[in-house]
This record gives C-alpha cells, structure tokens and sequence, in this order.
C-alpha cells in the first residue's frame, strides 16, 4: 500500500508541452470530486467547485497560475451543529518554479519552529517547486478552497445551549482554591 497521497480534484498540466506561453484553462470539480473533497476538509458538502486559470510560463521557466475560484460549500456551525452555507469566491495565484527544489522546502511543521518572523515571510513570498514541469492546478484550486472557507462557520442566529459555559462563566463558577485552602486553615485553628 502506498504512503503517498492522491488528490481527489487533481487536473495534471504540462507546462513544458504547452505550446503558448499563455493558456487559459477552465477546471470544475464533478460530484465524486466535490464528496472527496468535502471528506477532506470534513464539510458537509460542496455543492459547487470552479476556477478559470490562466497559466503563464516566463522565459526563465517559471510558471505563475492566476485565476478566480468559485465554490458553493456547507459546513456545520460550531455553536449548533447546523448546516451552514458558505459562496466563497477568491483568486488563485501561485508561482511554480523549476529552481526551486522540493528539498528547499519544509516537510514537516517542526521544521517551522525555530525559523524567526522574516524566515517565514520568506518562505511565503518563495516559489512553489516545480517538478518535472507538471502542475496539479485541482489540488491548487483545493488548498486556495480550503484556506478561503470560513475557519468558524456560525449561524447568524446561533445560540450555544445553557449547558454550555463560556470561559468566564467557568472561572466564575470554579472555587478558588486557595479559599478552601484558608477555610481549612480556619477550621483547623478552631480546632486547637
């Protein structure tokens, strides 16, 4: 069995047999793509998936990919469990670069601990690899969806059940320890 993952929206381009340097290219995920993806990123559903990209390769071999994303997504509230609706629209923008290596890049987050603030941004602004001029431009689309859906979908009218305390209310609400410590003091004291 196999470690490696296989994208369940995956739209494979060559940029090395592309014939003009500037290509548009219309992609949209179908039913079994959308159930996939919903699985993923543990919506309710996605009801609707599309971008409209345009794919430039430069002279020096790097490949930008820029176009609007559009979706129709449910997720469940996080007050009340609901479906809630979400129409996200957001750009797609990526530059692939083939002097980039996959090696250059963090594999796993702890590699991101010790790197300072400017480390990071520069990590942000660095090229995606690009490797053996081939682009996924549906598992692109499916991260650009997932970073622009709402981290904390809510009902406009949710409520969270009485059972349920705020932070606040459970400090308010919990004994202070220290109180019972000097309530047993006491009651030792009277003992004497």
């Amino acid at each position: 069995m196999s470690d490696k993952f296989t994208p369940e929206f995956s739209r494979i381009v060559k940029t090395d047999e592309q014939v003009k340097t500037k290509e548009k290219l219309v992609i949209e995920a179908n039913e079994a793509e959308r159930a996939g993806l919903a699985k993923r990123f543990e919506l309710v559903s996605i009801d609707s998936l599309k971008a409209e990209l345009e794919i430039k390769t430069a002279s020096n071999g790097e490949v930008t990919v820029r176009g609007p994303m559009n979706a129709q997504i449910v997720q469940r509230c996080v007050a009340t469990l609901e479906p809630v609706p979400e129409v996200i629209e957001d750009t797609v923008e990526v530059l692939f670069s083939p002097h980039v290596s996959e090696a250059d890049m963090p594999s796993n987050p702890d590699d991101l601990e010790d790197l300072s603030e400017e480390e990071l941004m520069a990590l942000l602004d660095q090229p995606e690899p690009l490797v053996d001029g081939m682009i996924d431009v549906g598992e692109v689309v499916a991260q650009f969806l997932a970073v622009a859906m709402d981290p904390y979908p809510r009902k406009d009218d949710a409520e969270l059940p009485d059972s349920i305390q705020s932070e606040e209310d459970a400090q308010e609400d919990k004994p202070n320890p220290f109180a019972q410590l000097a309530g047993l003091k006491e009651q030792l004291e009277k003992k004497k």
